[in-house]
């Protein structure tokens, strides 16, 4: 809930100007682009560069808006749930992912992850978290590039060829965060075809080490992702045999999973601009 104390005004009257000054950015967010920076949004909507930082921030907090590692500011995943509102038959991608989340969780133990795309990366949206040690993993609304963990390419590899190749032209250089990260676009390639006939994707060291991961995606009827799954835990407790084990019963409750989201169409899109 937007409070008035954020913006240092105690009055009725000054808060109503703020709340709109918030509201317009976000206006414009949804009605032209999804990127800017905060000297083109004060020049766009012909306010100062402090209060376009404060509506900036007050969006980010709110989940409607994610700073990315350059400095703009982007959608974020609390506009794609209000986007569609006045839609006959909404998907709450979150709401129908609780249960099978919950599942996995009893069948591994583990903690898992439900991941969405936002502009060239995913965000995590909800987790169950395992109980004792835990992997580390994003917070919610952190950015992760599409290249760069099991999530990501379970999200990436059921896009088109075209968009995926969008991705790779918008992020190059592939960025690096450890010695196993894909960032040769070859080899993307050729991980986005293999997680396309295994069905789900294999987490490498690529972005978090000392864990393993491993990533299904929730498809609708013509095999675009809603979001990822992800199920971690540490590589000591989690290991390699344990996911061979337990793939069958982690496949059937996915499989049961798409039979149903099969119903919905994806909105998921790449923001390449």
């Amino acid at each position: 809930m937007l409070d008035s104390r954020q913006f240092g005004d105690d009055q009725p009257g000054q808060f109503n100007k703020a709340t709109a000054q918030i509201l317009n950015v976000l206006s414009l967010y949804v009605g032209r682009r999804s990127s800017y920076g905060v000297t083109e949004l004060s020049r766009e909507l012909n306010i100062s560069k402090n209060m376009a930082y404060r509506a900036l921030s007050t969006l980010v907090k709110e989940g409607f808006l994610i700073k990315d590692r350059s400095g703009r500011y982007e959608l974020g995943f609390g506009v794609l749930q209000i986007q569609d509102l006045d839609a006959d038959l909404q998907f709450d991608v979150r709401s129908f992912c609780a249960p099978f989340l919950q599942r996995l969780h009893k069948l591994t133990g583990e903690s898992i992850f439900l991941s969405v795309i936002v502009g060239l990366n995913h965000v995590t949206i909800d987790s169950v978290e395992a109980h004792g040690v835990r992997v580390s993993h994003s917070p919610r609304g952190l950015q992760v590039p599409l290249h760069a963990s099991p999530a990501s390419r379970a999200l990436i590899s059921f896009l088109s060829d075209d968009e995926i190749a969008a991705y790779i032209r918008a992020a190059s250089p592939l960025k690096r965060f450890t010695a196993t990260t894909i960032t040769d676009p070859e080899a993307l390639w050729k991980e986005v075809a293999l997680v396309r006939e295994q069905g789900f994707a294999r987490g490498y060291g690529d972005h978090y080490t000392h864990a393993t991961y491993i990533s299904f995606p929730v498809l609708d009827g013509t095999r675009r992702p809603h979001a990822a799954i992800t199920v971690g835990g540490p590589a000591d407790r989690l290991t390699e045999l344990d996911v061979e084990r337990l793939l069958p019963g982690m496949m059937e409750i996915i499989d049961e999973m798409n039979s149903q989201s099969a119903l919905y169409t994806s909105d998921a899109r790449i923001v390449a601009e």
